[in-house]
């Protein structure tokens, strides 16, 4: 079963958080028991899921510090169905702190090994860098999201997240599969915008959601209010395209988790 999920990608601005924020709501509507693993510094899919500020701690930082057990740290959200394990500041010193830790990657899934199964979903919020803790992200995860904007830039980040995979691989042996690349802040009627989304399309294929999450004031503003855009504006059209977001995720786990539990029933075999 596919079910811890980072959202990824190296390059700031390109709605990792947002889109963190909203599946998460969008799939706690379909039923779904969701956790959200805040591994940003500046904690802004807690605060977006309505945590106080002055709530952030404890937080993600003292169950990788070994502080704290994880079931002492996550917090309900006013979101149907959706726990938080909120960011702090305190994970931008992660990498010092855990660097001469022994097996450092596996911390976060040393940590969610005890309350995987309280939840459906675990989606994880990582910061735009490559860092320690995102290696655990990519070490902890079943299969990953990467949200790609329609800028040159953004898809550098791509790139250089291509590396850090392949390069968890090599040292590790292990990192999840893409389960999908979603485009996201396009501008309508835009020729460069189209430009680089057919040029995204044409080299990843089929892995990129058919669904393009627009502009729309509506997405920007939730947040502010520590709302999904759902429950914030539920009639808007971001509200509409993350849901088909959401249909098309369902989808791609069901069939991917299929296939992943027939290798690792083959794998069972021949040992």
């Amino acid at each position: 079963m596919l079910k811890t999920i980072p959202i990824i990608n190296n390059k700031g601005g390109v709605g990792k958080t947002t889109t963190t924020v909203n599946l998460a709501a969008g799939l706690g509507r379909e039923g779904r028991r969701v956790l959200v693993v805040d591994l940003d510094s500046q904690g802004s899919a807690s605060l977006a899921l309505g945590v106080d500020r002055e709530d952030l701690e404890p937080s993600t930082a003292s169950v990788l510090f070994g502080e704290k057990a994880p079931s002492d740290v996550i917090q309900g959200t006013a979101t149907r169905n959706v726990d938080v394990l909120s960011g702090s500041l305190r994970l931008a010193d992660a990498d010092t702190k855990l660097s001469s830790v022994d097996g450092r990657e596996n911390r976060l899934t040393q940590s969610l090994a005890g309350i995987e199964e309280d939840y459906d979903t675990i989606l994880i919020d990582c910061a735009p860098s490559t860092s320690l803790l995102t290696v655990n992200a990519l070490v902890a995860a079943d299969a990953f999201i990467i949200p790609v904007s329609p800028s040159y830039l953004s898809l550098e980040g791509v790139v250089s997240l291509g590396e850090v995979v392949k390069n968890v691989r090599m040292s590790l042996g292990e990192a999840a599969p893409v389960l999908g690349v979603l485009i996201t802040m396009v501008q309508r009627d835009d020729e460069q915008t189209r430009a680089i989304i057919d040029e995204v399309r044409g080299h990843y294929g089929g892995k990129v959601f058919d669904i393009e999450i627009q502009q729309d004031a509506a997405i920007e503003e939730a947040p502010t209010h520590g709302q999904s855009v759902f429950d914030y504006a539920p009639g808007s059209q971001g509200a509409e395209e993350y849901q088909m977001l959401v249909e098309e995720v369902l989808d791609r786990l069901d069939r991917y988790g299929s296939v992943y539990d027939t290798v690792r029933k083959k794998q069972a075999r021949r040992t």
